[in-house]
């Protein structure tokens, strides 16, 4: 893995998510499960959160991207307010669930990936999933590459 990409997003804030939001296991066959927690609001402030999950395949296969996952967290209420949900929530949900633009690139290309993009803290337009995603996977790559450089070389 390069370790020193170059990153859509602060240091910092890559040090932060990966540290209060993100939490990497193992999979079977050497595979990663890469789970993000992703807080934002609605455009009327209302709070609510979301399980991003990403499924990588083994190192020696450059952490290809084997599958994206987004869901609300149990019990939240809050992504009922979006505006698109409230216009159509099968459309919204299954919009998370089905823009894989990313799947079966590298790590290293899913975070080259130049989509357009909105930091709106909402999930209605397709340029704020974009932005999401890129933010979670480059925690991801961020928390990969700096496990690298700590980890001794066998």
């Amino acid at each position: 893995m390069n370790a020193a990409p170059t990153y859509a997003f602060p240091i910092r804030a890559l040090r932060r998510w990966r540290d209060e939001r993100l939490t990497i296991a193992d999979d079977v066959h050497g595979a990663l499960r890469a789970t993000f927690l992703f807080e934002g609001t609605t455009c009327g402030s209302i709070p609510f959160a979301l399980t991003y999950v990403v499924r990588l395949s083994a190192a020696e296969d450059g952490y290809r991207v084997i599958e994206l996952g987004c869901d609300p967290v149990p019990g939240d209420e809050g992504h009922r307010r979006m505006c698109a949900y409230l216009e159509n929530p099968t459309r919204l949900l299954d919009a998370l669930k089905t823009e894989q633009s990313v799947v079966g690139l590298s790590l290293a290309e899913a975070i080259a990936w130049q989509p357009a993009t909105s930091p709106a803290g909402c999930l209605c337009a397709e340029s704020a999933r974009n932005h999401k995603w890129l933010a979670v996977l480059h925690t991801i790559h961020f928390a990969l590459a700096q496990r690298a450089l700590t980890t001794p070389a066998s």
